[in-house]
């Protein structure tokens, strides 16, 4: 197309500066028709070509243990002592229904199976963990003590607040390559998708912009409501809200040069545990394998928290590191003291997914007489209440 392109440029000047004939008009011509025929084949290929590179997924770091699927995944470590009841322990589904805090049945009749509502304390002790991680990640004292505790070289910039939108053009979300196939809500006749977790519409804030590297870290905390079929996972988790349709999720969002994002996955890291241990619920650190490793990560670690009706750890939390893997698409860079542009880093993590979190702090705190405690960290959020039910049932 180039060479085309510059013997149709070479032809237009000689026409320009003589006397113009009509060989020489009708090559210009065919020319034109022919750089048109070109150009829509070109954007064919391209849009092939850019379908095809959607799918190819990120480096992983060497340090990413080798392996096939999740029974490759290796435990770093554990926190806590598992609690011990005695008595038989119900599970969170159960408690729910019996403290009128959670009404799956009423959900499945009014939007279908994967929904929930949320009543009474459940729905105050939701904004309380919410306004309990605003706090941490806001306070710069916290994230100083974070970092000493994490043993990592990063600035202690706080993280600021955000409501990101929970609609994202298809194009841009194919871009940070954050594409849930077909777990993705899409709205017809809209070129528009319902995210799946708020770093979708986070990862793109600074889409074809460049960053002064002084500025960096550029770390962001966004709630927002989430969306996903869960297509292929029907059977799992279809009694309880673990694994919902629709559900609300803190997501944290970095944005790094190249030389601090391994360190910032680390410091993320620290955050999380620290965020999980204010709680008091024991929990383990899982180091995800190649094989179980979504596509745009370079490195991925998760927190796994207890749920005794289950005698198990469950996922909550996820670290991803994706280098600069996102920001390609969206053209995203950061100019370093030289003056070149380098393509930003970035790191997204979950703070808490309310619903799972709630099963966990439900069960884990679950007492004999049917009650609830209230996690200590959160009840100056909740007037000092101390156990579910504090409200007046009417």
């Amino acid at each position: 197309i180039g060479e085309i392109r510059a013997e149709k440029n070479k032809l237009s000047l000689g026409i320009k500066n003589s006397k113009p004939n009509e060989e020489k008009l009708e090559q210009a011509k065919n020319i034109k028709k022919e750089l048109s025929m070109l150009g829509a084949k070109f954007k064919e290929i391209d849009k092939k070509y850019n379908q095809l590179l959607y799918k190819v997924p990120n480096i992983t770091d060497p340090e990413m243990p080798a392996g096939k699927d999740e029974n490759d995944n290796v435990v770093v470590k554990k926190w806590g002592k598992l609690p011990k009841f005695d008595f038989k322990i119900k599970n969170h589904v159960e408690l729910g229904v019996n403290l009128n805090i959670i009404d799956i049945k009423k959900a499945a009749e009014v939007s279908g199976s994967r929904f929930f509502y949320l009543k009474n304390e459940a729905v105050l002790m939701q904004f309380a963990i919410i306004q309990f991680v605003f706090d941490v990640l806001g306070n710069e004292g916290i994230i100083k003590k974070i970092i000493q505790d994490t043993g990592v070289n990063v600035s202690a910039k706080p993280f600021v607040p955000m409501l990101p939108p929970v609609m994202i053009r298809d194009s841009v979300q194919k871009s940070i390559h954050r594409v849930f196939g077909e777990q993705t809500y899409s709205v017809k006749n809209e070129d528009l998708n319902l995210i799946a977790s708020a770093e979708h519409t986070m990862a793109p804030y600074y889409m074809n912009e460049t960053i002064d590297q002084k500025k960096l870290p550029l770390r962001y905390i966004g709630y927002s409501t989430a969306f996903r079929r869960e297509a292929g996972t029907y059977g799992k988790d279809m009694g309880g809200i673990l694994r919902t349709h629709h559900f609300d999720k803190l997501e944290m969002e970095s944005f790094t040069d190249a030389e601090t994002g391994a360190e910032e996955q680390k410091f993320i890291i620290g955050i999380q545990e620290y965020l999980v241990r204010q709680l008091k619920i024991a929990y383990r650190l899982v180091h995800i394998c190649t094989g179980d490793t979504g596509g745009p990560d370079y490195n991925q670690f998760d927190i796994e928290c207890w749920i005794p009706s289950q005698n198990k750890y469950r996922e909550t939390h996820t670290s991803d590191y994706m280098t600069d893997y996102q920001t390609r698409g969206i053209k995203s860079f950061y100019k370093d003291e030289t003056g070149k542009k380098n393509l930003l880093h970035t790191n997204d993590a979950t703070a808490f997914a309310l619903g799972r979190i709630l099963v966990a702090i439900v069960e884990n705190y679950q007492q004999k007489d049917g009650t609830v405690k209230v996690p200590e960290v959160l009840r100056k959020y909740i007037g000092g209440y101390k156990k579910i039910p504090w409200l007046k049932r009417y």
